[in-house]
């Protein structure tokens, strides 16, 4: 008997603890009025008060006086123009919202500048605002501020508006010596603007601003942006605006520990201890439930705040039953906290595991609720493979409309009218969205006709119509069907190019080899003199080295294009190599009559390349030249280098008339001799590109009317 009394206390002192708590924070009210109440007098006592951000920094106070005086602007402005239009004619003229707002505005306008202008005035501080275009001005001083822009006044400060409203601090002079930009102000905007005078209602993008106006702002108090302005603060005005953080910071500090004290208490006491293992009622509160539980309470702190504010502002919580009430709410706050508490802690009784299986929501449902979610998704896949904007159209949008009927429905149950309205609205829908599916229906036959070309080889895709929603998978379409023309094409030119490579390979392998064979079998002939015998043997050696340099030609382009090559780059001097490449061709520009003329810079040029391939390309480029140069022209060899690449520009006139586009000839086999009567592979500029770009630079041929350029550029780095 005496163990179930002993149990039955617990309870009892839980709720006395609790009750408790509720009493310390009531009682913090009065300590939050107490707090905000010294530190009101103690302002008041030594007559201090900064501009209304109730701050003492001095940058912070500039930059708050500076926004005074940009929200003070818009009224200036208005004063400037004639009060005899109202302000929602002067800034509104693009709003077209409901006349009530205008009103609103106007008269919020108004009386917030009225109280603007007195606390100007109560600060001693002068202003001045004037039209550049018209010279007009306004202004609350009997005399031109502008005399005070080129001196040095205690406290002066000019604003310039363009003529797009955008806002410019001209000139600042104070006793801190501080400059802003109007950017750095902050909080200087439209919406800014119509937050100060509590309109929200209208949207800053429909608010005009001052333009193309200047604003002089004077004071002889030097700080009389700073709190010293010697006004005596009212402390009745002052507790609704002043320290509200002061009491956040009270009432939310005592909430917030006393949270943690039953916390700990929960956790530490035994009496606590055995009311957690022994209670029925904790043990059907879930896990989910106690996190909600504590997640609540901690979101209350908020409402502990409203409420120590109210009562420090004479509201309904400073009377006796307001305080009653807010007893009962701490109380209930508590209550929940530490039953959330104990509630989570039983995990130290039962185990993690234990407590998981029987006491979570989540876990006892968990094959009800996974099985219901693939069910879901199953259901969902299933219906997005059904989908067919040909069948059934009519079905799908009186579904629709139904669902659509019964929202409006339930929004509309307190006006009894509106049903007949929706039912009209209902009908209307109907038709319209047969309508507008029906024209999506034929949108879709039109691109499954395209498609239907497309696919039966037709491409030429000739659909100018608007398909509406399927517009981007037209595009898409033409895109498919341009690459696949650009495919076929390619096609077509890579299989001509394979005859083609097939019948230049043939031709310039038989012609040295017809050659060879014609010149052995003069050989074997008898009674050839010995002068005749060297001539054919010269001419063997001649036609035979010719057939060994094409097959090298065909193994380096042929290795170049399958990747096999190796590249073993090293420093080299490249305006070195330029010319020493044009004097090892000295000879046959002689031969050729063409003057070659060389530009190298005078300094290195060093750059990590394969010297060989390197140096083939070079020679490539000059053999190029000897041989489809014009006779008794020069040709031009020159080096450009800088930071980023270097450049290697060979230009020449070319004996032959050239095309306007020229790029084939850096394929194989192919000659600027079409005729293919003069000596070569056809595949010299193939290799100068190859091997330029393994070498990661790229190869560019440029003609103008008969003069032939090859520009080889590398990078430097």
């Amino acid at each position: 008997m005496g163990i179930k009394s002993k149990s039955n206390r617990r309870p009892f002192w839980a709720a006395v603890i609790v009750l408790c708590c509720a009493l310390i924070m009531v009682q913090y009210h009065g300590v939050a009025y107490d707090t905000v109440e010294i530190q009101i007098m103690e302002g008041a006592s030594t007559e201090i008060q900064s501009w209304p951000n109730y701050r003492v920094d001095a940058e912070t106070d500039l930059k708050s006086f500076i926004r005074y005086i940009y929200m003070g602007s818009y009224g200036m402005y208005w004063e400037l123009e004639g009060r005899d239009s109202s302000p929602s004619e002067l800034f509104l003229t693009d709003y077209e919202g409901d006349s009530y707002d205008t009103e609103e505005f106007n008269g919020n306008f108004t009386s917030w500048y009225e109280v603007m202008t007195d606390l100007f005035a109560s600060y001693g501080v002068e202003y001045q605002i004037i039209d550049r275009d018209s010279g007009e001005f306004q202004s609350s001083s009997g005399h031109d501020l502008r005399v005070y822009e080129d001196g040095n006044p205690p406290f002066f400060l000019k604003l310039s508006y363009d003529e797009n409203g955008s806002l410019e601090l001209s000139s600042m002079i104070n006793q801190d010596n501080l400059e802003f930009s109007a950017d750095e102000i902050g909080s200087i905007s439209k919406r800014n603007f119509l937050y100060w005078i509590d309109v929200q209602t209208i949207s800053a993008s429909e608010l005009g601003q001052p333009e193309n106006v200047d604003i002089y702002v004077y004071s002889d108090d030097a700080g009389c942006y700073r709190s010293h302005s010697g006004v005596v603060v009212d402390t009745d005005t002052v507790v609704t605006m002043q320290y509200m953080g002061d009491i956040e910071d009270v009432i939310s500090t005592a909430y917030l520990v006393l949270l943690a004290v039953l916390t700990v208490a929960a956790f530490l006491l035994p009496m606590f201890r055995k009311l957690r293992r022994e209670s029925g009622l904790l043990s059907k509160i879930s896990l989910e439930v106690s996190v909600l539980l504590l997640f609540g309470v901690l979101l209350a702190t908020n409402l502990a705040v409203t409420i120590a504010s109210d009562y420090v502002q004479g509201g309904w919580a400073s009377t006796a039953a307001g305080m009653l009430l807010s007893f009962l709410i701490y109380a209930l706050a508590f209550g929940a906290w530490l039953i959330g508490v104990m509630s989570l802690l039983q995990v130290m009784d039962m185990g993690w595991t234990a407590y998981w299986k029987t006491r979570s929501i989540l876990y006892k449902n968990m094959d009800a609720i996974w099985s219901g979610i693939k069910r879901r998704a199953r259901q969902f896949i299933e219906d997005l493979k059904t989908i067919d904007l040909s069948d059934q159209s009519d079905r799908w949008i009186l579904r629709i409309v139904a669902v659509n009927f019964v929202i409006l429905f339930f929004c509309c149950l307190l006006w009894f009218w509106g049903v007949v309205g929706l039912l009209v609205y209902s009908v209307i829908l109907f038709f319209i969205l047969r309508k507008y599916l029906k024209q999506v229906k034929e949108k879709y036959g039109v691109l499954l006709q395209a498609t239907s070309r497309m696919a039966q080889g037709d491409l030429q895709m000739d659909v100018e119509e608007d398909l509406g929603p399927f517009e981007p998978l037209k595009q898409e379409l033409a895109k498919v069907n341009s690459g696949f023309r650009k495919a076929v094409e390619q096609e077509i030119r890579s299989r001509n190019m394979k005859t083609e490579l097939i019948t230049n390979v043939s031709h310039d392998l038989k012609t040295p080899l017809t050659a060879i064979i014609t010149y052995v079998n003069l050989l074997k002939e008898e009674g050839i003199t010995e002068q005749e015998r060297k001539n054919y043997v010269e001419i063997l050696d001649r036609k035979s080295l010719r057939l060994k340099k094409l097959i090298e030609d065909l193994f380096e382009i042929s290795k170049a294009a399958s990747g096999n090559i190796q590249i073993k780059k090293t420093q080299v001097d490249l305006g070195e190599m330029v010319k020493q490449a044009a004097m090892e061709q000295e000879d046959r520009m002689e031969a050729a009559d063409i003057d070659c003329r060389v530009q190298v810079p005078q300094e290195r040029v060093d750059i990590m390349l394969d010297g060989e391939k390197t140096y083939r390309i070079l020679d490539n480029l000059l053999v190029n030249v000897t041989k489809y140069g014009m006779a008794g022209t020069r040709a031009w060899v020159s080096l450009q280098a800088d930071e980023e690449k270097a450049q290697i520009t060979v230009k020449n006139i070319s004996a032959q008339e050239l095309d306007e586009d020229c790029s084939y000839l850096t394929e194989r086999f192919v000659r600027g001799d079409k005729s293919r009567n003069t000596e070569g592979s056809g595949l010299g500029l193939a290799i100068v590109k190859s091997f330029t770009e393994l070498q990661g630079g790229t190869f560019q041929i440029a003609t103008d009317g008969d003069l032939f350029k090859a520009i080889v550029t590398f990078p430097m780095k």
